[in-house]
């Protein structure tokens, strides 16, 4: 019993100094950050706030982002990199005795050496141009096949991975309501559902523990105040909730400052955000700071479109409810596919990093304080539109109950040949998450098991899911023949 004793007394008197040299280097670090402000110089001399803007760290991940009056808390000894569509990159080191301002000039582009097609100026052309495209993406429901995956990082360690392959349901046009497109708490179910047919998940990385725990075990720690969640393709949500605000709409196109590029020999439409006009229209549009537009040899299609976003107004919550607000910047890269008059999305990628403890959807915690950085591409192909509004109707009872929750068995044999993931960011999560618990035995582990764990009526939900799923596969073939 004494030595029992004398080792909690020596575990506590261990663990009250190191968290005590923990707080300490904390309070240090704290006293090493500087204020920066982000200014943009004019052309008589005159200094406005570049409001919104990423900051990225040396690996490009996103470390920050200056707030409404241009200013960010950066830290002393370390190298900063701007980089932007509209403004000359810069690089510069946090130095204790540096002015803490950096002036920021518009890169001037070459109109010269682009031909521009029956169009005077960038606005003129996307007004053609969305004229055609906004029908064109305006659709009856679909059903697809998709591929994608999801990857969490934090503090430069991944600690989260999911790998899916399956079929999707998107069951209305995008000409939504805000915050009706959310189903209650869907957290980025959109209209757009995604069932998994092969499925590939880690265990979890939990910070307390220090080695990957079986998602199973996620249940019981999500009271915690000091974790919060993210639900795998976040991607969704962003996209739809961009619709509403991209200059891919001939409304939002006040919105915005365009000029032309170039980029390997096509011609690309820039893009950025007029604050002051968001501002004056009190409009409840999403935070998009810049991109850029792609469009087709002949300048009459819209290939692709890149936004990098600063904030990000969770479209579940009204204006006025508390915690809408995400602290979340990054970039989104959406690829379309145009066939027979019809514009779909056939590629979207994310890289985000988001900086604060807020809860948007089950079942993953991360600890609370240090940014997450999500990296996600989907795949989407094997478009067929839905005819039958009884049809429709079944499906959308289907995917809405089964999900993301499709508990599929996993398949060593499918994804030997079928990944999508990188081999290289794929042996650096194998490394990450797999120093204790082989990859391979986490994924054998979640075989078949819910991504939220859940007890009740589990039974009836295997059930229904069975019967589902083999409606589903059989979809999912007909898409490809």
């Amino acid at each position: 019993m004494k030595k029992s004793t004398l080792l909690l007394s020596v575990f506590a008197t261990f663990a009250a100094i190191l968290l005590g040299s923990q707080y300490s280097f904390g309070q240090e670090a704290e006293q090493k950050k500087q204020q920066y402000s982000i200014l943009e110089k004019g052309e008589k001399e005159e200094r406005s706030p570049v409001p919104f803007l990423p900051i990225f760290s040396e690996d490009g991940t996103v470390y920050g982002i200056t707030d409404s009056i241009g200013n960010i808390t950066l830290e002393e000894g370390v190298t900063f990199f701007i980089r932007s569509f509209f403004y000359q990159d810069r690089e510069f080191i946090v130095e204790p005795n540096a002015e803490k301002v950096i002036l920021l000039e518009r890169v001037e582009i070459a109109l010269e050496e682009i031909e521009i097609r029956s169009f005077q100026n960038p606005v003129d052309q996307l007004k053609y141009l969305n004229k055609s495209f906004e029908s064109a993406f305006e659709k009856n429901a679909f059903l697809s096949n998709f591929k994608g995956y999801y990857a969490v990082q934090q503090q430069e360690k991944y600690v989260d991975f999911f790998e899916a392959s399956g079929i999707s349901l998107q069951s209305k046009s995008q000409k939504w309501k805000p915050y009706n497109f959310v189903q209650a708490w869907g957290g980025g179910s959109a209209y757009q559902f995604l069932v998994p047919l092969e499925l590939r998940r880690s265990h979890h990385w939990d910070w307390m523990t220090g080695d990957t725990i079986p998602a199973r075990n996620t249940l019981a720690s999500t009271e915690r105040s000091d974790q919060y969640f993210i639900k795998p393709f976040y991607a969704r949500e962003l996209m739809h909730a961009f619709e509403y605000s991209w200059p891919l709409s001939s409304s939002n196109l006040k919105f915005y400052d365009f000029q032309y590029d170039l980029e390997n020999g096509k011609e690309i439409i820039l893009f950025t955000s007029k604050v002051e006009e968001r501002t004056k229209a009190n409009s409840d549009l999403f935070l998009i700071g810049e991109g850029k537009i792609v469009l087709d040899e002949l300048g009459e299609n819209i290939e692709s479109i890149t936004i990098n976003f600063s904030k990000y107004n969770y479209v579940a919550f009204p204006k006025n409810r508390n915690g809408r607000e995400r602290q979340i910047g990054g970039s989104l890269s959406v690829i379309f596919e145009n066939s027979s008059d019809k514009a779909f999305v056939s590629k979207v990628e994310l890289k985000a990093k988001l900086f604060g403890p807020l809860n948007i959807g089950n079942p993953r915690p991360y600890q609370k304080g240090s940014e997450v950085t999500i990296i996600e591409k989907i795949l989407f192909e094997d478009f067929q539109f839905v005819q039958s509004k009884q049809n429709l109707a079944s499906l959308e009872k289907g995917f809405g109950f089964v999900g993301l929750e499709s508990m599929v068995a996993y398949d060593p044999n499918y994804w030997s040949s079928h990944a999508l993931v990188s081999s290289d960011l794929f042996n650096q999560i194998k490394r990450d998450l797999g120093s204790k618990i082989s990859l391979n035995e986490q994924f054998q582990s979640n075989s078949g098991k819910r991504l939220i764990p859940e007890e009740n009526d589990l039974a009836y939900f295997k059930d229904y899911i069975s019967s589902v799923l083999s409606q589903l596969r059989s979809i999912s073939r007909g898409l490809i023949e």
